[in-house]
């Protein structure tokens, strides 16, 4: 019985799909930690490693066949030439560091009912904060002072509306597109090349897709009216005891 191409063509090439995989754990792993600023830092650093590392393992995996090898240099050369791979790829030959987020990255904290923000709170938080910390920020300013803008939901009066915060987490040099979009699509481009030479192979397989997870679930975190309300009193009495 013959053997199916495509099992022979991934188990020749094993090390190069897991790395594959990884990489798309990796933005999953991003869009997880979307609120958590280092957490998501340290996520998108993995994944440039890993994606960095497909079309190497895959040149490693057939440097013994000549012809295909030839065709997986063209395969790295057109990827290479791509703006946002080649860009990409730069970036993970240097640690991620906390500036190369800052200045594309914002976020708001305000309140949402169903879609999208409400009102935002006029300023940009600091995007190298986690999202609880901004609101413990705010919750903190209202309870010395006031609510200014009545954003924060204490009770649950069945609007659905909520607190919330909204993240964009961006680089400057795609300041339009979220940074999760722009991972995908730098996936989906190098397992499309990865796909091509293991079609040379004998393979067949279908034109490879990266779905994120619904931008209003990832780009949002909402904050039960309880928890408001446990933290404004908290900073209420911290205010009272100690005059500040």
């Amino acid at each position: 019985m013959n053997k199916c191409p495509n099992k022979e063509v991934f188990e020749s090439l094993s090390s190069t799909f897991d790395r594959l995989e990884e990489a798309a754990w990796f933005i999953r792993l991003m869009e997880e930690n979307y609120h958590f600023a280092d957490r998501f830092r340290w996520s998108l650093s993995s994944f440039l490693k890993s994606l960095k590392e497909i079309m190497q393992l895959l040149t490693m995996e057939l440097q013994k066949d000549k012809i295909t090898s030839a065709f997986v240099k063209q395969k790295k050369t057109a990827l290479s030439s791509d703006p946002l791979i080649s860009y990409l790829y730069r970036q993970r030959d240097i640690v991620v560091h906390k500036s190369m987020l800052q200045p594309a990255s914002t976020g708001s904290v305000g309140f949402t009912r169903g879609k999208g923000m409400k009102l935002g709170i006029g300023m940009p938080i600091d995007p190298l904060s986690d999202s609880e910390e901004a609101v413990k920020r705010y919750i903190y300013i209202a309870a010395k002072d006031e609510d200014f803008l009545g954003i924060l939901y204490q009770e649950d009066d069945g609007s659905g509306e909520y607190t919330c915060v909204e993240r964009h987490w961006r680089l400057s040099e795609f300041p339009d597109i979220e940074l999760t979009q722009l991972a995908a699509t730098a996936w989906e481009k190098v397992a499309q090349a990865l796909f091509d030479v293991a079609g040379t192979m004998g393979a067949k397989l279908i034109e490879p897709t990266f779905e994120l997870g619904n931008p209003n679930e990832v780009r949002f975190e909402l904050y039960k009216p309880e928890w408001i309300k446990e933290q404004f009193n908290y900073y209420k009495e911290k205010i009272s005891e100690n005059n500040i």
